[in-house]
Formats: C-alpha cells, sequence, structure tokens
C-alpha cells in the first residue's frame, strides 16, 4: 500500500470512529408526552404563590361590604380592590397577599386597622407543576420538559426524582428559572457527597423551570482500551490522564510522547502535542480537557505516523461537518 492509500484509510477508520461513538452515545430524543393527572385539591395553596389568572376570594375582616369573590388577578399580578387602587400579589402566598391588601387600605387611609385574608379559589393551572427540560430519564433530552406536579414547593432533588433522575449524560449543574421572570436564572452545582447535596440544595416552587444541560464530552480515540466519549461528570472538570483511565488507558504499543489532544477554536480543531509519558513520571502536569476535546494517543509503530495531525483535522471536520461531534 503506497503512503496516499495508507493516508486514507486511516482517515476513513478515523471517522467511523467517530460515528460508531457517537452513535453509542444517542439516545432517541423524543418529545415529552407526560401530563399530569391529578388537579390540585382544594385547601392546598398555602405554601404556593399566587399567580396570573388565579381567582382569589378577599375577605376583610369585620367588614363584609368590603369582602370580593372571585376575583381574577390580572396579567400583571394585581387585583383591583373596591376601594382604592389595584395592588399586586402575584408571587405572593395567600398569607401574605392578604397582608399586602391590609397594607394599602392603610397605607391609603382607607382603614386604620384592616385585617384581610386571600384564598386561592381557582389556580391559572389546572394544577400547579414544575417543568423539568433537558437531561432527565423522563425526558431523554428533549426542550418540551416534563410537567412535575407541585402543589406545594419541593427539593430540587425530589423534583429530580419525580422526573425520572439526571441521566447518563447529564451535567451536575443545572439552571433553574423562577416563575417570577424578574429573578434572574441562577446556576446549582449538585454536589457527590451525600451531606452537601442535602444541605444546599434549594427548593423549587410552581411554575419554575428547571433545566439540566447534557454533561460536555472528551472523545479519546486511537492506541486506548475503549476508544470513546468520556462525560464530564462531577463537577464538570476532567483532566488529561483522567480521561485516558476512563477509556481503559493507553496501551503497551502507544507512543506517549506523541499524543495530541485537538481543541475547537473560532471553528477549527487546533493541535497540542502532549507527552503523556512526562505527565504519569510527574515531571509536566497534567492538562485540564475541555468539552469537546478530541484525543488521540498514536500507536508506537512507524506505520502509523501516517496517521497525522493533517488526517486528524481533516476527519474532524468531515466529522463535524455530517454532526457526529457536536449534533448529539
Amino acid at each position: 500500500m503506497d503512503v496516499a492509500k495508507a493516508v486514507r484509510a486511516n482517515r476513513l477508520t478515523l471517522i467511523a470512529s467517530l460515528v460508531a461513538l457517537s452513535a453509542a452515545g444517542t439516545s432517541a430524543q423524543q418529545p415529552a408526552t407526560s401530563q399530569l393527572q391529578e388537579a390540585v385539591a382544594p385547601g392546598t395553596y398555602e405554601s404556593i404563590s399566587i399567580i396570573p389568572g388565579d381567582i382569589v376570594d378577599i375577605h376583610v375582616l369585620n367588614l363584609p361590604e368590603l369582602d370580593q369573590a372571585k376575583v381574577r388577578v390580572t396579567d400583571g399580578g394585581e387585583v383591583t380592590l373596591l376601594l382604592g387602587e389595584p395592588v399586586k400579589i402575584g408571587g405572593l402566598t395567600q398569607g401574605a397577599a392578604g397582608q399586602a391588601i391590609a397594607a394599602a387600605y392603610m397605607d391609603r387611609h382607607i382603614l386604620r386597622n384592616a385585617h384581610v385574608s386571600v384564598t386561592i379559589e381557582d389556580s391559572s393551572y389546572a394544577f400547579h407543576a414544575a417543568t423539568v427540560i433537558g437531561y432527565v430519564v423522563g425526558g431523554a433530552g428533549s426542550t418540551n420538559g416534563v410537567a412535575i406536579p407541585l402543589p406545594a414547593p419541593r427539593p430540587l432533588l425530589t423534583v429530580l426524582a419525580m422526573a425520572g433522575g439526571l441521566s447518563d449524560r447529564a451535567s451536575r449543574t443545572v439552571t433553574i428559572q423562577r416563575l417570577d421572570r424578574s429573578v434572574k436564572p441562577f446556576n446549582v452545582l449538585i454536589p457527590t457527597n451525600p451531606d452537601e447535596i442535602l444541605a444546599s440544595q434549594p427548593m423549587i416552587y410552581p411554575g419554575d423551570i428547571v433545566d439540566v444541560p447534557r454533561a460536555g464530552i472528551v472523545y479519546i480515540l486511537g492506541n486506548v482500551g475503549t476508544p470513546h466519549g468520556v462525560v464530564m461528570q462531577e463537577d464538570g472538570q476532567i483532566s488529561l490522564l483522567q480521561a485516558l483511565t476512563q477509556a481503559g488507558s493507553v496501551l503497551p504499543n502507544s507512543s506517549l510522547h506523541n499524543v495530541m489532544v485537538f481543541r475547537k477554536a473560532d471553528g477549527d480543531y487546533k493541535q497540542l502535542k502532549v507527552n503523556v509519558g512526562k505527565i504519569v513520571k510527574g515531571k509536566d502536569q497534567d492538562i485540564a480537557m475541555k468539552a469537546e476535546d478530541v484525543v488521540w494517543v498514536p500507536f508506537s509503530y512507524g506505520k502509523n505516523i501516517l496517521v497525522n495531525a493533517t488526517s486528524i483535522i481533516a476527519a474532524l471536520g468531515s466529522a463535524t461537518t455530517e454532526g457526529i461531534i457536536i449534533n448529539h
């Protein structure tokens, strides 16, 4: 076989490897079709927030003429009182809404000492729910999400468990968007230590959205035990040696001083030659991997030098064009 044919054969082999590991790591992403079956029973709204569209009853103690029945909360979260201007109660619990209306009556000098109670008669949701989207078992990576019934706030891990739990492709850093969109989305790292999990997890409220992104992937190819994509679990960080270990470690006939790391930057793959042998011996520092890095471990004998940087980058370009690496 001449040099040109050898290079072409090795490029085809590399592309085939990329296709195989992509197929192995891809699960069917079907839209979530889960539907909630139970409405929230009357009298179970004490701990949840009032939202636009809710129907509420307003009762003013000892002043029945100011009572208001079946008042709809506006899109802006307000109710209009019989005496006075609108009062915003959206995002408040029933007790806090009563206090807000009482304060409005007193601030406007309509009542001297007001005591008000607010009761949700009907929710704008057929049932209160949070939505979990992304890489949970029940959602299979779908952006449509899984609706989780929440008659009351629940801890984050409870909500994730109700969605089927994190998939094996899920990142341990999730994003939470509150129903109140004036609150900026925030990230939560789910630690691996059970004590830390129980101590740090936030509460999820009806109307919240929990987004579970896909964990980063590092692709280990070439002369290793099991070439495949390594999921960046734990805290989303992984070193070169850790990634190689998860791929079954390098085989005895590998060229450790010629390992190549390909990292995408500005739409193209940049090459970094790494002497893994020195890292193993403690002479060089280990390298922190980034999501979508590709590591190529070459054989030690001569003919495989034909699988060089040019051929690997060309194969990666073909794989990316076909959506093998990025879109899976």
